[in-house]
């Protein structure tokens, strides 16, 4: 079989003339013509370029997917540890939330309470619940209100002095409406304060360990 190199240099607006040598003539074609129409030089890498571009389209399809399912994992694991911060200081520029507690193993635990010092409690809780309320404080307890900021959801605690350790207590729901539902951990920052507008306290989870 003859083995020829020709160099096409056509100018032309139609087919180039080089697309009628033999096919059965193996040749070596050299096109350096200008065309507007389908070079015919071209015709055997069509399908291996388009099947190239082809899997290139899908390699990059699924990096993507992974890049974007491997952000979306690095964004959920920290999701928790940024929530609610815009929030708290929006009112004014001082820290709202006078009541603030680092959890302990015995607030998150089967004892079902929340346990605040003497002076927080004297402070910025009984101030709030009136004088009417002392006696109840120390017997039954008394109902307050607290309003999950971070949530929306408003709840329902007992607060009371604890009789055996002469110190007060959130108890009632607090394991079921806040260590379960919030999933509180030992180690947590809880913050409260009161919103006299609202007559009730404000509830976040300020910080995750």
């Amino acid at each position: 079989m003859a083995s020829n190199t020709t160099i096409c240099t056509h100018l032309t607006l139609g087919g180039c003339p080089c697309s009628n040598t033999n096919t059965n003539t193996n040749t070596n074609i050299i096109c350096t013509h200008l065309t507007i129409n389908v070079c015919p030089c071209t015709n055997l890498k069509t399908h291996a370029s388009a099947s190239s571009s082809k899997k290139e389209s899908v390699v990059a399809a699924k990096k993507r997917y992974i890049d974007t399912a491997t952000s979306s994992k690095k964004e959920s694991a920290t999701a928790r540890k940024k929530r609610c911060i815009d929030n708290k200081e929006r009112l004014t520029g001082d820290d709202i939330w006078k009541i603030k507690k680092v959890l302990l193993k015995s607030d998150v635990g089967n004892m079902s309470r929340l346990m605040l010092g003497k002076d927080l409690a004297e402070n910025y809780v009984l101030p709030m619940l009136g004088a009417n309320h002392a006696n109840n404080i120390k017997d039954k307890g008394v109902n307050v209100k607290i309003w999950d900021v971070d949530t929306n959801t408003m709840h329902s605690l007992l607060f009371k002095l604890w009789g055996s350790s002469n110190c007060y207590v959130f108890i009632g729901k607090w394991i079921q409406d806040f260590v379960k539902r919030r999933n509180l951990k030992n180690g947590d920052e809880i913050g409260l304060y009161w919103d006299a507008n609202q007559n009730h306290f404000n509830f976040s989870v300020l910080h995750v360990s």
